[in-house]
This record gives C-alpha cells, structure tokens and sequence, in this order.
C-alpha cells in the first residue's frame, strides 16, 4: 500500500516536472530565484568497543552547488588520500534541478530526520540542505534498508540526481 502511494506522488511529481525539464516547455523556472545545495553522502559503520561505540565514516563525499552553478565535490576516504574536484554546471542543469525542487514540495517535506534502525552497522547516511530564495531546508535520512523510518522516494531521486552530475563531471 505504501509502495502504491509513494509511486503515484513520484508519477504526479514527474507529470508536473516534465514540461518544466524540457527544452521545448513553456513554463520556465525563474530565473530570479537564487539556488544553493549542500549534498553530503556517507559510508558509516558502527563499531562496537563492548561498552561503548563509535560511529564514522568510512567514504565521504560533498557536493555543494553556488547560486551560479559553479559546483565543489570532495571526496575523503578513511586513511586514503582525498580528493577535490571543481566543475561548472549549465544552466540547463540548474533549472532542472530548481524545477525538481520546487515542482515536487520538496521545501515542504514535513520531517528533517530520519531515524536509524538500533541493529544497523553499515549504513550510507545523506544530508541535503537546500537554499531557495530565502528559504532553507535541511533533511537528513539513511538507507532504506538502515531507517527506521519511510524514506519518501524523493529524496532517493535527489540523491540519485545530485550523484549523477558528480559522477558526470568528476571523470
């Protein structure tokens, strides 16, 4: 049943994005409006010291993308060496990701964070914290398999969108 629900918001939130996403649509997102994204991906592991335990990262990776596209993407492994990238995105890339943003109440996601499952070891925890305008949203969740929680698959399509353009550009 939640399947169900989840997969007739994204078809909703995508019918109502497409027109916006494409080149040929009338609607345009405005360009007025000021963007700004801080995408944080983790690989974490708990560890487990008997009476105590620790939670790291294992993988880190940033993403943030300025208000003008100009985007920074770190990546840190534990005891490896890290490395940092700097690209520019197009402005066809950053109407799509403010169409996606505003278009699907992203801003309006009731909850920030997720919770964790207690028996969850390994996990990939994400924080992305957006600025619109004047407005600023910060949700925080793990892994469907490591919450708690019901992860909206809206911010798994973020999440897959913003690892898309690193991945586009960090090659």
């Amino acid at each position: 049943m939640l399947i169900a629900v989840a997969a007739a918001i994204i078809i909703i939130a995508l019918a109502i994005a497409i027109p916006k996403l494409s080149p040929s649509g009338d609607q345009t997102v405005a360009s007025a409006s000021l963007l700004r994204i801080e995408y944080i991906k983790e690989d974490m592991k708990r560890i487990s010291y008997g009476v105590t335990e620790r939670t790291g990262a294992l993988k880190s990776e940033t993403l943030v993308i300025d208000e003008k596209g100009k985007a920074y993407y770190n990546l840190n492994i534990e005891g490896g060496k890290g490395s940092q990238t700097k690209f520019q995105l197009s402005q066809q890339d950053m109407k799509r990701l403010k169409a996606i943003l505003t278009d699907t109440g992203f801003m309006f996601i009731p909850k920030s964070e997720f919770a964790i499952k207690e028996d969850a070891n390994e996990f990939t925890r994400y924080t992305l914290k957006i600025t619109l305008d004047n407005q600023v949203k910060t949700v925080q969740w793990v892994n469907a398999d490591a919450s708690q929680d019901f992860v909206p698959p809206l911010l798994t399509m973020l999440s897959d969108t913003l690892t898309k353009i690193v991945e586009e550009h960090s090659s």
